[in-house]
């Protein structure tokens, strides 16, 4: 039997959502009690909790019986309860000590076990609140069945602390299950498992804000079944499924010609507390307008060798034109192959028609560790290109060496406001970042750019010109990167893929389909200017 259909309320704003979150938990708490005699309940962490704030104001707060409340935990960050990554501390600062509940009614995790050990007793605590009725079971799953589940969503759609890389996500037996990398500090966790979640009678998707904007159009979108499903998309529950979201986590979806489910929108000026006044219209609200990007040039080339030559005249002819406008030519360099490619620019005639004097080095991203390591992208590039070509030492820019990854990444994004201040280099008048002249990006077989990975939070940065990470999968783990906003506000950017090994995420990024799926990093790269691909046939193998 396929599950219900689930319902989709839209708002313009988050105070909008929290208001309409109060009510809908009201209701269902009123229900729960008047059916079964209590109301139990399992929170989530992250801003799930603040927009629990309307209901412990009134007239939610005294409309509720919160003595026949039970609470549990969807997640939990292995760590003391008084600890401040603790979801438990979280809950109880924001909520649960605002209100009533009793506290035998509460339960966190006991927080001196290993994370299995942890994930093992709260399983057998669940258990045997079934074994003694105060916990219903699903008929279907013979999982604990709790009335109402709060759910969050992070940026690129998990949910509790069950990633899209994790292998816990596709557990069926287990209860309750734990990790111990998480990509967000603290890496250790404990979390329910989708059968315990999708036993649920009501589960709540609350999400708001851009960041999830991606992830919510791939999990509601026309395409929703297309490409491999985020964590968000196994939850199915048996019962009902209620997304609230606002105007902002819809943003990528309302881009779309339809949305794969109903969507009720709601501009909610006036409103009661029983019996909702809303002004709705059917449909969706209007598309957003959006800024006009430059037109993609994509050059297929026959040969690495092939595309080697083309981006050494593609470099040469943006050297004079940039040099002729304002003088300076200011060019970013990422790691990896790409330096290679480069070989062609520093032969005939090439390296003898540019005005290297007046170029501008920095670097996309870097390995946290000295500037002659083996695995700096500095040393790569100084051995490979610089070493080759007489720029002035005083206008290359590496990162600062002996500093922690977090402080390089601080002191590198200050350089650069200070070269802008200076007027060194430009600024982007739409963004007010710093503009650069030319980057030249490279793509990793999973399709990373610099060192913004899918799975890393970083790459859903806003405000930030320069950010760091401390677990790379390819080693050394520690490395700061340019940000997707500094990235997009570039004049060009050249973006060099060749290899039989890239061949996936260039289908991915370049093919029919490539709208439909959560976008990989590389897709995010549209940058004000123009952006130009140069790939080899290998490269595009897959591309049909």
């Amino acid at each position: 039997m396929a599950p219900p259909t689930p319902l989709i309320q839209t708002f313009e704003t988050e105070e909008q959502v929290a208001v309409a979150l109060a009510i809908y938990i009201l209701h269902l708490s009123a229900k729960f009690i008047a059916d079964n005699g209590s109301f139990s309940v399992v929170l989530s962490g992250g801003t799930l909790i603040d927009t629990l704030r309307k209901l412990v104001e009134p007239p939610y707060v005294d409309s509720i019986e919160w003595s026949k409340w039970t609470i549990f935990f969807l997640d939990e960050r292995v760590v003391p309860l008084d600890h401040p990554d603790s979801n438990y501390k979280l809950a109880y600062d924001g909520f649960l000590s605002k209100v009533p509940i009793p506290e035998s009614n509460i339960y966190p995790i006991k927080d001196k076990l290993s994370p299995s050990d942890a994930a093992d007793e709260y399983e057998q605590r669940l258990k045997h609140l079934v074994a003694n009725n105060t916990l219903k079971t699903s008929p279907k799953t013979g999982f604990a069945k709790f009335d109402l589940m709060l759910v969050g969503m992070g940026p690129e759609g998990h949910v509790a602390s069950l990633f899209g890389w994790h292998f816990q996500r596709f557990e069926k037996t287990r209860w309750v299950t734990f990790i111990t990398d998480s990509p967000k500090p603290p890496p250790p966790r404990i979390t329910f498992t989708f059968p315990l979640i999708n036993s649920a009678s009501e589960i709540a998707m609350v999400v708001t804000g851009e960041d999830a904007a991606d992830a919510v159009k791939v999990a509601l979108g026309k395409h929703a079944s297309y490409g491999y499903p985020l964590p968000v998309q196994k939850v199915s529950p048996e019962g009902g499924l209620t997304w609230f979201l606002d105007m902002a986590a819809t943003s990528e979806l309302r881009k779309t010609d339809t949305v794969f489910v109903y969507m009720l929108f709601h501009s909610m000026e006036s409103k009661t507390i029983l019996g909702i006044k809303n002004l709705e219209t059917r449909g969706q609200p209007p598309l957003r307008t959006l800024t006009t990007m430059a037109p993609l040039n994509i050059q297929k080339l026959q040969t690495e060798e092939h595309v080697a030559v083309a981006l050494a005249k593609y470099i040469a002819d943006l050297s004079a034109k940039f040099i002729d406008a304002h003088g300076s030519f200011s060019v970013v360099l990422s790691g990896g192959t790409l330096i290679d490619t480069l070989r062609k620019v520093v032969e005939p005639p090439y390296v003898n028609s540019i005005d290297w004097s007046k170029w501008l080095i920095f670097f996309l991203d870097e390995r946290v560790v000295p500037l002659d390591h083996p695995d700096c992208n500095y040393k790569l590039a100084y051995d490979g290109f610089l070493s080759k070509v007489p720029i002035p030492e005083s206008n290359i820019y590496p990162i600062k060496e002996r500093l922690s990854p977090e402080d390089a990444a601080d002191e590198y994004e200050q350089r650069l406001k200070n070269l802008v201040a200076n007027k060194t280099l430009k600024t982007s008048p739409i963004t007010g970042f710093a503009k650069f002249d030319l980057m030249l990006v490279g793509m990793g077989p999973d399709g990373h750019v610099a060192s913004l990975f899918c799975w890393h939070f970083q790459r859903f940065e806003k405000k930030r010109w320069v950010t760091f990470i401390t677990d790379s999968p390819k080693p050394p783990p520690p490395r700061i990167t340019f940000t997707f906003p500094l990235i997009n506000s570039a004049s060009e950017i050249a973006m060099v893929v060749t290899g039989e090994d890239a061949a996936d995420a260039v289908k991915v990024a370049l093919g029919k389909h490539a709208s439909y799926g959560y976008p990989l990093p590389v897709q995010k790269v549209s940058p004000e200017g123009g952006l130009t691909w140069f790939l080899d046939t290998e490269a595009t193998s897959e591309l049909k």
